[in-house]
C-alpha cells in the first residue's frame, strides 16, 4: 500500500481536523489489530479512507445515495451524515479504484455497524469512536471496555449510540439495532 498517497489525498479531500482524526483513527485501529489475524495494510487504508465523504454538504450525501440507489431507509434521508459511510465507499471505489471488498465495507458501515461484521469493520467502527481526540460524554468508559475485548466495546459502542439517538429524538438507524441484536445472539468470536 501506497500510505503517503492515501495521507496525501485525506489532507487534500478533508478539512485538517478531519484529516488528524483519519490518521488518530488509523494509529488507533492498528493498535486494536495488533495480535489479531487482520491484515495491517487493510487496517490502515479503511481507517484512513473512512471519512472519505465526511466533509460533503448533506444535500450533495443525498444526490449521490439517491443516482446510485445507496439509500435504505427513511433515517438516511432525514439525516443525511448517516450516508457519509455508504457514499464514501462508493466514492473512493469510484474515485480512488478502491476495489478490496473488506475495505470497502469497513468505510460503509463504520457508523451504523451492521450484521456479521468483520474483524476488520468492528476495528474501524471502535477506533472511530474512540481514538483520542474523541472528547464526549462516555467515551472513556468505551475505551475501557474496549480494553476489556472488542465484543464488549461493540456492546458499549452501540448502546451509547443508541442512547446518544433517542436523547436526541433522532430516527435509530434499523441496522445498528440490528447489529445489536446480532451482536447478543451470535456472540462472534473476535479472537479475544
Amino acid at each position: 500500500m501506497n500510505f503517503n498517497y492515501y495521507v496525501n489525498i485525506i489532507k487534500e479531500r478533508l478539512s485538517a481536523s478531519r484529516a488528524a482524526h483519519s490518521l488518530r483513527v488509523m494509529e488507533t485501529a492498528l493498535d486494536m489489530a495488533r495480535g489479531r489475524k487482520v491484515d495491517r495494510d487493510r487496517v490502515c487504508l479503511a481507517a484512513l479512507l473512512h471519512d472519505y465523504a465526511k466533509d460533503l454538504p448533506s444535500e450533495e450525501l443525498l444526490a449521490i445515495a439517491r443516482r446510485n440507489r445507496l439509500l435504505t431507509c427513511v433515517a438516511e434521508e432525514m439525516q443525511p451524515d448517516l450516508l457519509h459511510g455508504p457514499v464514501g465507499a462508493w466514492l473512493c471505489r469510484k474515485d480512488l479504484l478502491v476495489d478490496d471488498r473488506e475495505v470497502l465495507l469497513a468505510i460503509h458501515y463504520h457508523t451504523t455497524g451492521r450484521v456479521n461484521m468483520s474483524l476488520l469493520e468492528i476495528i474501524i467502527y471502535l477506533a472511530d469512536l474512540v481514538e483520542p481526540g474523541r472528547r464526549y460524554k462516555g467515551v472513556d468508559e468505551l475505551r475501557n471496555a474496549c480494553a476489556s475485548g472488542l465484543a464488549r466495546g461493540m456492546l458499549c459502542a452501540f448502546d451509547s449510540t443508541i442512547r446518544y439517538v433517542l436523547d436526541r429524538e433522532f430516527l435509530l438507524h434499523p441496522l445498528t439495532i440490528e447489529a445489536r441484536n446480532w451482536l447478543l445472539a451470535s456472540k462472534p468470536n473476535l479472537g479475544e
